[in-house]
């Protein structure tokens, strides 16, 4: 089956880069192993991803991937459950039980071919928007905007560095709850539930007491939504 979905990716890559005068070379990747067993790191050499200063993009399936060529590329691949695109590499998290032997070497194939076609990662002005929206205008000073620095300069740095990423989902002020939503190794790893507790709670519980505790949401959780941004308006 691996075998089989490398062969889908090649013929993908193939297609998409059908016309384009672009010099054949190979491009190397190399790969690094993340806390997740579930999720390693791809750096295609000399290439960047998404770009410095960019917010990570996160791919469940692959269906969800009309913004990003790249990520549609590697769903190709047999096994392949999660695609997280950074600034300077892809965090691939694979479907539990199976074998990265099978996995790996192809989903390197695929993110090698990719960049020697000279395609682009993801479709003009989607990191643009991404960045403009990636976390609404909460009133300076509130315990949302609090929240949200903190995760900004001293989590997410630590986070993305083991290829997975952190987003701030809402704060409930009646139980004092912060729900963050876990993304790339972070998501499904066994070590999670530690870097949520001892981590990052113990972190803004430091800075802002009024937080009690912060729990994940999953993709699935429907009742938890993006609250709107808040505007201020002059007395």
């Amino acid at each position: 089956m691996a075998a089989a979905g490398a062969v889908a990716a090649r013929r993908w890559l193939q297609r998409a880069a059908a016309g384009a005068s672009v010099a054949r070379r190979s491009i190397a990747v190399s790969s690094e192993p993340t806390p997740n067993p579930d999720s390693v790191m791809f750096y295609p050499s000399n290439r960047a991803v998404l770009g410095e200063g960019t917010k990570t993009l996160t791919f469940g399936n692959k269906y969800s991937t009309g913004d990003s060529p790249l990520a549609a590329a590697i769903f190709k691949v047999k096994g392949v459950n999660e695609v997280l695109l950074a600034s300077h590499h892809v965090t691939v998290t694979k479907t539990a039980g199976l074998d990265w032997g099978f996995i790996q070497p192809n989903v390197e194939l695929v993110i090698s071919q990719f960049y020697a076609a000279g395609l682009k990662a993801v479709k003009d002005g989607v990191v643009e928007r991404e960045v403009a929206s990636a976390n609404p205008a909460y009133e300076p000073g509130s315990l949302e905007a609090q929240i949200v620095e903190l995760l900004e300069e001293r989590v997410r740095p630590f986070v993305q560095q083991d290829g997975g990423d952190v987003e701030f989902e809402r704060f409930d002020p009646a139980d004092g709850i912060v729900y963050v939503r876990m993304h790339g190794a972070c998501s499904g790893c066994p070590k999670s539930n530690v870097t949520l507790q001892h981590g990052i709670k113990n972190l803004i519980e430091h800075y802002i007491p009024e937080v009690k505790d912060v729990l994940p949401v999953e993709d699935g959780d429907e009742d938890i939504s993006r609250p709107h941004s808040v505007e201020t308006t002059a007395a």
